[in-house]
């Protein structure tokens, strides 16, 4: 189902997985071209719900106290109508990939959960093994978001031309590097596409 989710958000964002093409995934493009919901999203140094309400009300958004106002977040998505406001922290314990995944993330339960989820998620951090069913769809997301799987086995195959093998920890650091993501979320991906030698 997930799959199929971000491949139709692929279409309707006009940005079709190419796996000639170098580079990370626009996830930028993605917030932009997205119609239904219509989903800004902001960076912010060390993000607090404090922090995501005085940037909600500057957007004119009336918001109810989201909680303590000094709880440092990983990531928040707020919902008012058919809009949407992604949020990520940015700071030192947030490096650009674990960005790049939280936004990805968000941008998921925005795609994803809808009305269903309320008003608000708050994501103190994205744990990558969570319980949470909601959480872990967020998390498929952004993986299949920012790690096609056509992508990643492309590079295999031009890895394996080129050298007889493909070594997976040389797939890794490649790939992270080209798409941006972290070496531990690419190696679960190669490791759950079967891709790269051992």
């Amino acid at each position: 189902m997930i799959p199929e989710t971000v491949a139709r958000l692929r279409t309707e964002c006009g940005l079709p997985v190419d796996p000639s093409r170098r580079g990370p995934v626009p996830l930028n493009r993605f917030f932009e071209e997205l119609s239904t919901p219509r989903v800004a999203h902001r960076a912010i140094p060390t993000l607090t719900l404090g922090k995501v309400e005085a940037h909600l009300r500057s957007e004119g958004v009336e918001v109810a106290d989201l909680g303590e106002p000094n709880l440092r977040v990983d990531g928040l998505l707020f919902r008012l109508g058919g809009a949407a406001w992604a949020y990520v922290s940015d700071d030192e314990r947030n490096p650009l990939p674990r960005r790049r995944f939280t936004a990805a993330h968000e941008l998921g339960h925005a795609v994803l959960h809808g009305r269903a989820m309320g008003r608000v998620v708050i994501d103190e951090t994205i744990e990558p093994n969570s319980k949470d069913p909601i959480e872990r769809e967020a998390n498929r997301f952004a993986v299949e978001l920012l790690m096609p799987a056509e992508v990643c086995r492309a590079r295999a195959e031009e890895l394996r031309a080129e050298y007889r093998a493909c070594p997976r920890g040389v797939l890794i650091y490649r790939l992270a590097a080209e798409l941006l993501v972290s070496a531990e979320a690419l190696r679960y991906r190669l490791d759950e596409l079967g891709v790269g030698d051992d």
